[in-house]
């Protein structure tokens, strides 16, 4: 990555030191810090807009202190809805497209390495983006999976830190809907605009396509089509967090109010589960989640499966970030273990840069051995996430410290690794 890049992202991840999240960093500016940035931008054009404008209650607050509920005259409610078309929008559709680009696809190229991939370029639009980068003759065809499903998974992250943000404040601001609907419905987006399975890279045009080319070509025990993709995205609209959000932007519109998180009751916690599918290096998986509250805490656990070929993957994981919390800061831990195939950095029969100078049609031999392919791994990662505030001055200091072991978990690295970030934010 040049420096040019690097001081791009560097703005994006570390420079904006006040707000109501925190702005976080991590060594390759991962989906994580991504989310976190993207979140404080949001939430701080979200107060920008609160000072000129407004000052939203949370509609439950609302219910309580009125008999009935009075809309917003006709003017104030056109007013809302043309900042929702015309700014919260772009804006929303513009966080992802640099969450997907910058901390997606860049991220996973910067956590490989120059041996195998350099980020050369970004050319983001409002609603699309692009990363250019030199692919080397090291890279496999293992490793380009990831970076083909990179942009989603940084989408997928981004979403869960909503989810959490929601359930933390216990309540969704309906100008956030447009980040979330573009976030959680990014890969049901992308897996539409395939019509068919590529048969060479010069059909390879979006992440999906590349997707499909190269997952089918390592893996020739077991053929994905583009209409089982399609289909299975489908299930990413059970999500009831999308369908919430969109009754917030209703909210919103209509009252100028937050929305209450709407949820399960059981005694002292509150409950709702949810499904998604997502992409991984070696196939499809979906996953099972859980979201709880008790005492304001949020908590997130999911159990994950899937199959492709003679291949099953499965794991789960348990986010918790204040199981111990008192007056000055709080204590956490996440904790995620999976059973699955490796992704291989052993460069196989044909590496990416030896299929772009394949003649069209050219037969494809096997790539590696079957024993390679369905031989599993075991890992782990654990990390202690930690929070400080000041009594003296404004400021939340945040850090998160762990260690992974080998193996695919989205928005980490691939290879063994620690877990450290941190962040700081300012109140005001």
């Amino acid at each position: 990555m040049n420096a040019k890049n690097y001081f791009f992202a560097f703005l994006v991840s570390a420079s904006y030191v006040l707000g109501y999240n925190y702005p976080c960093a991590d060594i390759h500016f991962s989906p994580y810090s991504g989310a976190e940035n993207v979140m404080f931008l949001q939430q701080g054009l979200e107060k920008f807009d609160q000072q000129i404008f407004s000052e939203p209650m949370v509609f439950s607050q609302y219910v309580e202190k009125s008999s009935s509920f009075e809309k917003l005259s006709d003017e104030r409610q056109w007013q809302q809805k043309l900042k929702s078309s015309l700014f919260w929008i772009p804006v929303g559709a513009s966080c992802v497209v640099t969450q997907h680009e910058v901390f997606g696809h860049g991220y996973r190229i910067r956590d490989l390495g120059e041996q195998y991939a350099k980020v050369t370029g970004y050319r983001m639009y409002v609603v699309s983006g692009v990363t250019f980068f030199d692919a080397m003759d090291r890279l496999t065809t293992s490793q380009m999976l990831t970076i083909d499903i990179a942009g989603l998974e940084a989408d997928s992250i981004l979403s869960n830190r909503l989810k959490m943000k929601w359930l933390q404040d216990g309540k969704i601001d309906g100008r956030q809907f447009p980040m979330y609907s573009f976030a959680s419905l990014s890969f049901f987006g992308y897996a539409t605009t395939v019509k068919k399975n590529p048969s060479s890279l010069e059909e390879c045009w979006n992440d999906i396509n590349s997707f499909l080319f190269f997952l089918n070509k390592t893996y020739q025990d077991s053929h994905l089509g583009y209409t089982r993709v399609r289909n299975l995205s489908l299930l990413n609209f059970l999500d009831p967090f999308f369908w919430s959000s969109m009754l917030a932007q209703a909210v919103y519109t209509e009252y100028d109010m937050a929305m209450t998180v709407p949820m399960f009751r059981f005694g002292p916690i509150s409950y709702m589960p949810s499904m998604k599918i997502v992409l991984t290096p070696f196939g499809l998986q979906g996953y099972w989640e859980h979201f709880l509250v008790a005492s304001g805490v949020p908590t997130y656990l999911y159990m994950k499966w899937g199959k492709h070929g003679e291949n099953i993957y499965y794991g789960f994981g348990v986010e918790n970030r204040k199981i111990f919390h008192g007056r000055f800061g709080s204590l956490g831990a996440r904790l995620d273990v999976w059973h699955q195939p490796r992704v291989l950095f052993e460069p196989g029969a044909l590496t990416v840069t030896q299929f772009s100078e394949l003649p069209p049609n050219a037969p494809i031999p096997p790539l590696y051995s079957q024993s390679l392919l369905t031989e599993k791994i075991t890992g782990v990662a654990c990390s202690l996430i930690s929070s400080y505030e000041s009594t003296r001055l404004p400021i939340l200091l945040f850090a998160e410290l762990g260690y992974k072991t080998d193996g695919y978990l989205p928005g980490e690295a691939l290879r063994s690794s620690p877990i450290a970030r941190g962040g700081i934010s300012g109140r005001f």
